[in-house]
């Protein structure tokens, strides 16, 4: 018994520093573990620094920023009309692993003399794909939807029976009635006739506006149908003629015209090459719209059906009077700043 005794009183010590050292070396163990975990982290993240810097490096040596914000701004600003990108101050290109280009650019829109900031519009490209934007328009009241026009086609250019007298407008113009002359306003009206540029512009160069922007018509309805149509094939996705914007062989903005008024030219002279652009540097949902607008263009050359103008809100009312004028818009209207 005592021999017995003493074995386990021998033992249990042992049995002790057995149980520490084990868990000594599973803490040890452990920690490694971490340690190598930890360090392969590190590596990976380091590597992804690495790829990270090397394609912002290569991306802006390309000179793909500027592509970018080239291509997306002549997009929209040839198919929507009202607004204009912010483009003379390039806004910085996010990259992501994938190769995603993402950019937010601010949207203007002309109100006399002033260019307002209305919204903003983000840009996102794939490496492989179709661009897609999301346009954010600031609303100032329930029914500013996303602050464009609509133009009604000449009926001459659809087949239709021509209009034998035009619709007045009554609230438009009382709208304008009791405004005080210390207002600017934007308008968009529709002629009655195609027209080409330069006639619209003669047209209104008897009125104290500016003119920002006219709808182009290249053969919707007539060689193509878009997938939309509004009030019996009345309105229809169109061009947008804008003033002259110009770059350099790298995509970088070199000169900007702001109306129409004395541009007409230069921004005729525009619109095929930006097709061209648009057609060649990418894909976008009006792909299938532009290239059979592309080709009418190119065949029976640029008319314009409509204009919108800005300018004191006691020209604009001039309007009215014009018999080649129909189909109103009032847009945003602001303090004097003519």
């Amino acid at each position: 018994m005592e021999d017995d005794k003493l074995l386990k009183d021998w033992q249990e010590p042992a049995l002790q520093w057995d149980e520490k050292k084990a868990r000594r070396m599973v803490w040890k163990a452990r920690l490694t573990l971490w340690r190598n975990i930890i360090h392969i982290l590190l590596i990976i993240w380091f590597l992804y620094m690495l790829y990270m810097l090397a394609i912002q490096i290569g991306y802006k040596q390309l000179g793909k920023e500027e592509e970018l914000v080239r291509y997306a701004t002549t997009l929209i600003e040839t198919h929507y009309s009202g607004v204009k990108v912010g483009k003379w101050d390039y806004p910085s290109v996010e990259l992501s692993p994938w190769l995603t280009q993402e950019t937010t650019m601010p949207l203007f829109k002309q109100i006399g003399k002033w260019e307002l900031v209305v919204g903003s519009v983000t840009v996102k490209k794939p490496f492989w794909g179709e661009l897609s934007y999301q346009i954010n328009y600031q609303q100032k009241e329930l029914n500013d939807r996303d602050g464009t026009f609509d133009f009604a086609l000449p009926r001459s250019l659809t087949g239709d029976s021509p209009i034998r007298e035009r619709e007045e407008q009554d609230y438009i113009w009382d709208q304008l009635k009791h405004i005080s002359d210390g207002y600017v306003a934007e308008m968009a009206m529709s002629s009655l006739h195609p027209q080409t540029p330069e006639q619209m512009r003669k047209l209104l160069s008897k009125y104290d506006v500016a003119i920002l922007q006219m709808p182009v018509y290249a053969g919707e309805l007539k060689t193509f149908k878009p997938s939309y149509t509004r009030s019996t094939d009345t309105y229809v996705p169109f061009l947008v003629l804008r003033p002259e914007v110009l770059y350099d062989e790298k995509s970088r903005l070199s000169q900007t015209t702001f109306h129409l008024n004395e541009s007409v030219e230069s921004a005729e002279k525009q619109l095929i090459p930006d097709l061209e652009y648009v057609l060649a540097n990418g894909k976008s949902r009006f792909e299938s719209y532009d290239e059979p607008r592309l080709a009418y263009l190119k065949e029976h050359g640029i008319t314009v059906y409509g204009a919108l103008v800005t300018g004191p809100v006691r020209e604009l009312e001039k309007l009215r009077q014009d018999p080649e004028f129909h189909e109103f818009r009032l847009g945003r209207i602001e303090v004097w700043n003519w």
